[in-house]
């Protein structure tokens, strides 16, 4: 990783913020307008309710459902940011007393969003309103099959509106209040739920901010209040079904929730072969312990075993890449489907080049791509005239192909990356360079002012420059640097996920600083990026 060393003044923003000089050192390099400024540090939760006409017009029509006494679908799906959208339609149309039945589609057998097949299923099963949730704007099949039916459609979604939507009402944050622009598709069904219930409940609170951090949404407005809530509330044990998820319950932050909750909700959709994601609703609703209990251990060993098969196939992987490959195109029939954008994403990140990862799936292949910094992926791919399916953005792509068109895949990435270079597109990492004597508690206790960290503000990297070090200890594979920072001791740890070289006298350490509390014991750490 190269290192883009930033050298900076804190003293005007601790003046002005009434902040440490580790948090004015970020918001000195951010380069942030005041206003940004005052909104990240604003540390207000007050959670609002939209009354933009889209909502009240959704909000009429399930009620006049439950005056009906109609039955009412929910259509979900399967990653983090739709199952929470789920659990919060039906806690809702439980709390109204409405009869309601929700699915998820399989993610491989289905595939994403609501299906026409889906749509006559419910309509003979005596549903008359269909609720969508974090997906339905690109549903135009199964739209205009509920339409022919008679059956009424609320899409409640919040991906990009390209075309016109066949539904009698679309709940979406482009058609609500700029506060809540931010929304994920949890965000949208839990502004339609405030406004139905009258009041803000906990457990849907918190299944929105794992939501609005599963899908990595801007930090600001809306989101930033709920999330920051959310926060609070999972830390607390509530409710204890997401709570238990945790690695370790208790104290929580928007990182621990990003890489302890949201994995272990998706891994479900993953691992076809293992689980049902139409089980984490009644387990993300229930009040029975014990029975949430018995379900985190079964989801812990699907989970664990998506990080195994994960492992393995990015080792298998990493021996199929070429190194005169700039754009890497890895195919293999043992890659399960559901590991491939995890994959793919690993190897583009450690290796600085787009990488597609492909599974086989009967006549198909089907598989996701991940880019690197600068690489517009999805437009590259878009040009590819023989795909049977293809979606994404930038950063990240879903494809499928034909079998008998892989070397014309081949072919075409080849060709074009003739025309790319991507030691133009290299990106240097900011790193905040700082004197050793402020790595204290307090200063490091302070960057949660920060919390929950938006997206684009300078990542907390800080870099020791020739560091006084000590000691150099290994514990097992973990790498740990006594550092004397002239006001005590830090220990900078090299984890060995990092493959980082040891180095007995490093010029150079970067990291982020944390404290570390374990078996009684209250440490300060710096968990290395690097060691130069």
């Amino acid at each position: 990783m190269k290192w883009k060393k930033i050298k900076t003044d804190p003293s005007a923003m601790m003046e002005q913020y009434n902040v440490g000089p580790l948090t004015g050192s970020i918001l000195a390099s951010s380069g942030f307008e005041k206003e940004t400024i005052e909104e990240i540090l604003d540390q207000d939760a007050t959670i609002t309710i939209s009354h933009a006409t889209c909502i009240e017009k959704a909000c009429q029509r399930i009620l006049l459902a439950r005056n009906r006494k109609e039955k009412v679908f929910v259509g979900g799906d399967y990653d983090a940011d739709g199952i929470c959208s789920t659990a919060i339609m039906k806690r809702t149309l439980d709390r109204l007393g409405i009869e309601n039945g929700y699915y998820i589609p399989d993610r491989f057998k289905e595939g994403y969003g609501l299906h026409a097949s889906t749509v006559k299923l419910a309509h003979q099963k005596g549903y008359s309103l269909i609720i969508t949730v974090d997906n339905g704007v690109k549903a135009h099949e199964a739209l205009l099959c509920a339409r022919q039916l008679g059956m009424d459609v609320i899409v409640t979604d919040h991906h990009q509106i390209d075309e016109e939507i066949e539904a009698d009402i679309v709940v979406h944050p482009d058609y609500m209040e700029e506060e809540y622009a931010f929304l994920s598709g949890a965000g949208v069904a839990y502004q339609i739920a405030l406004n139905l219930l009258n009041h803000v409940d906990d457990t849907l609170t918190a299944l929105c901010a794992v939501a609005l951090i599963g899908d990595v949404m801007p930090l600001y407005r809306q989101t930033r209040k709920i999330v920051r809530k959310g926060i609070t509330l999972i830390s607390r044990g509530i409710p204890y079904s997401v709570s238990k998820l945790l690695y370790k319950p208790g104290p929580c932050n928007e990182t621990d929730i990003a890489f302890s909750i949201v994995p272990k909700l998706n891994s479900i959709g993953r691992m076809e072969d293992r689980s049902n994601v139409n089980t984490l609703i009644p387990f993300l609703l229930s009040e029975n312990r014990q029975a949430v209990d018995a379900y985190v251990t079964s989801l812990n060993q699907v989970n664990d075993r998506r990080k195994q098969l994960s492992s393995q196939m990015s080792e298998k992987a990493e021996t199929m890449l070429k190194e005169e490959d700039s754009f890497a195109v890895l195919h293999d029939p043992s890659f399960p489907e559901g590991i491939c954008g995890l994959v793919a994403g690993k190897i583009a990140n450690s290796y600085h080049k787009p990488v597609l990862v492909l599974s086989e799936n009967g006549e198909l292949l089907k598989g996701s791509g991940r880019s690197v910094e600068g690489f517009d992926l999805f437009t590259f791919l878009s040009g590819f005239e023989k795909k049977e399916a293809f979606g994404g953005h930038k950063a990240a792509v879903g494809i499928s192909i034909r079998k008998e068109n892989l070397n014309a895949l081949c072919e075409y990435v080849n060709e074009n990356m003739k025309q790319v270079d991507l030691s133009d597109l290299e990106h240097e990492t900011p790193a905040i360079v700082i004197d050793p004597s402020l790595i204290t508690f307090d200063h490091i206790l302070d960057l949660s002012v920060l919390s929950p960290y938006p997206k684009d503000l300078v990542q907390p990297y800080f870099m020791l420059e020739n560091p006084d070090v000590k000691e150099v200890v290994r514990v097992g594979k973990t790498v740990r640097y006594i550092v004397n920072t002239g006001k005590g001791i830090v220990e900078a740890v090299a984890f060995p996920s990092k493959n980082l070289p040891v180095i007995p006298h490093p010029t150079i350490l970067v990291g982020t600083l944390s404290i570390n509390r374990y078996k009684g014991t209250v440490k300060l750490q710096m968990n290395l990026e690097d060691v130069l």
